[in-house]
């Protein structure tokens, strides 16, 4: 029994009903889920992307305002030792002034000057590169604790190299103001290089034995100084950053290298603090991150560097983020990190509660299954007896349409093929007709033959006469001709007067023949319009392999010479 029949068309709709609800809604259900993961993973990668460009930001922030702070408290500090060597000088002024005044009753001035020279002599700082100098307003040197041997010589004559520019700057500072401090560059103390490097001291001019009395600090050992006590102040200031902490380099080498910095601050790694580092070091994934955080350095002044690091509780390595900003000031690498452990907690929530979600999901997809088949089942159980009445219906009106069209269409063909106003074959229909019998007789050696003739002087009826009578003479014409040839001959209307009929099987001389015959009956038959009717006729067979056009044409012509050689004449070409 054939299942896809009439018959079956309610179980069949049934069926599909049931299978269609089943498909609907699980393809639903599983692109409704698929969509959730495809949002999750999009939301998990967005969440990522702005977790890291916020704690980007922070860490730039909290970078920034460390180096800020550094750079307050370094020109702070600085402060602070220049106003030191101002207190070193008011003391030794002090010193002298008192003694001085305790001796000027009892000794020489002479003697003062000596007395209060040794007194300031032992006055010694910074490893014993600081000290106290005494000069008189013409250069002469009273007290040199550098070098002793200068003492008793005069700075504008001992060809010390810069001295008496330096001397007359200092001199000329105490004349105009009394006191104050200037910057110049001057020799270590046991520095057998003689490098100059760049001072800063203080001086005062001690009136009353016209001296100028100073002390100075030489400005690296003034940074050396500011950057330990810098250093020593942050590494008890960062202790709470854990786990988010802050970590110090001082470049060695910023082209890298096995000792390219040394670690100053480091409260995750404390046994590193100190030591020289290198660049070579390699992460958990085998990473070198501190080639990548030099390379943005160089370039951009800092850099943000992914990588794995131990993590400050000792549960191993994580996945951290660092930002590194160069201070060229004291060329160190100020740094802070992040690890994602934060970001992965909060993944793990959201898959956790998108698993939920699904599941939730799932179990509402079963139910509303179960209520779509039951649905179906009751409509199609419903409509099946209506639809296959309907499809019966629906059946016997088909196949009278179909009737209809056909007969409609067979008609409409007669009519794509028919004149309109003679009621025999058009032009389009003959062409074709041609065409089919010539490729015939290309194949097979069977004649085919042209009879092309026209109304004589058809114009002068339709002029005198009417276009109705005009009319009139082509229909009885075509039915004339019509009732006087073979079944088998093609007779169409050509176009305007003029008619043409394929006739096969014929040659040229028997269809020369034909032509007169019909020419004849034509002359004589009484049409009914008052006047004589004649045509001239052209007739010619096809002569292979010539074009169709070429046949037409010689046809044509052959009724051409009818027409000139006088009219109710049949010629043959």
């Amino acid at each position: 029994m054939n299942m896809f029949s009439e018959q079956n068309v309610a179980r069949i709709s049934f069926l599909c009903a049931v299978v269609l609800v089943a498909i609907l809604t699980v393809s639903s259900g599983l692109l409704f889920i698929a969509n959730k993961f495809d949002t999750l993973n999009k939301d998990l990668v967005t969440l990522e992307q702005d977790f890291i460009a916020d704690e980007k930001e922070q860490l730039r922030n909290d970078v920034s305002s460390l180096q800020a702070n550094i750079a307050s408290r370094s020109k702070s500090m600085k402060s602070v030792l220049e106003r030191n060597l101002q207190v070193r000088v008011q003391e030794a002024l002090m010193t002298a002034e008192n003694i001085r005044s305790t001796m000027k009753s009892r000794m020489s001035d002479e003697m003062i000057e000596n007395v209060i020279k040794e007194a300031i002599r032992p006055i010694r700082f910074n490893d014993k590169q600081g000290y106290c100098f005494i000069l008189r307003l013409d250069g002469e040197v009273i007290l040199y604790p550098a070098d002793t041997n200068l003492e008793g010589t005069n700075f504008f004559s001992n060809n010390i190299y810069l001295a008496p520019e330096v001397v007359a700057e200092m001199i000329e500072l105490v004349k105009a103001q009394g006191q104050g401090s200037l910057r110049y560059d001057w020799f270590k103390p046991h520095d057998l290089s003689g490098q100059r490097v760049e001072k800063i001291s203080y001086v005062a001019l001690f009136e009353p034995l016209g001296w100028i009395i100073g002390t100075g600090e030489y400005v690296d050992n003034l940074d050396s100084l500011t950057r330990k006590t810098v250093t020593n102040e942050l590494r008890e200031s960062l202790q709470g950053n854990i786990p988010d902490y802050f970590f110090i380099y001082e470049l060695n080498n910023i082209g890298g290298g096995k000792d390219f910095a040394t670690m100053l601050i480091n409260n995750n790694r404390p046994d590193l603090v100190g030591k020289p580092i290198s660049d070579d070091y390699t992460d958990a994934k085998g990473k070198q991150f501190r080639k990548e955080f030099l390379k943005g350095i160089r370039e951009k002044g800092e850099a943000y560097v992914v990588y794995w690091y131990r993590k400050t509780d000792g549960s191993g390595d994580g996945r951290k983020l660092s930002y590194f900003k160069f201070y060229p000031e004291w060329n160190w690498v100020i740094a802070k990190g992040i690890y994602f452990d934060r970001l992965d907690e909060v993944i793990a929530e959201k898959k956790e509660e998108l698993s939920s979600k699904v599941t939730e999901d799932i179990k509402l997809l079963i139910l509303i299954f179960f209520g779509g088949v039951v649905l179906a089942l009751l409509a199609a159980f419903f409509l099946s007896k209506g639809l296959q009445r309907i499809f019966n219906n629906y059946r016997h009106a088909q196949e009278e349409y179909a009737k209809q069209l056909e007969t409609l269409n067979n008609e409409l063909e007669k009519q794509s093929q028919t004149d309109a106003l003679t009621k025999i074959n058009n032009r389009g229909y003959f062409n074709e007709q041609l065409a089919k019998e010539i490729a015939s007789a290309e194949r097979y050696p069977n004649p085919v033959s042209l009879i092309l003739f026209d109304i004589d002087k058809f114009k002068v009826i339709n002029d005198t006469l009417g276009h109705l009578a005009g009319d009139t003479v082509l229909r009885e014409l075509a039915a004339l001709i019509s009732d006087n040839i073979r079944q088998t001959d093609v007779f169409a209307r050509w176009g305007g007067e003029e008619f043409v009929i394929l006739v096969t099987n014929i040659n040229i001389v028997q269809a020369g023949k034909f032509s007169e015959k019909l020419r004849k009956i034509i002359e004589t038959h009484r049409f009914s319009v008052e006047r004589d009717i004649t045509c001239s006729f052209g007739t010619s067979t096809y002569r292979p392999p010539e074009k169709i056009e070429d046949f037409l044409q010689r046809t044509d012509e052959a009724l051409y010479r009818a027409k000139k050689g006088g009219r109710n004449r049949c010629v043959s070409c």
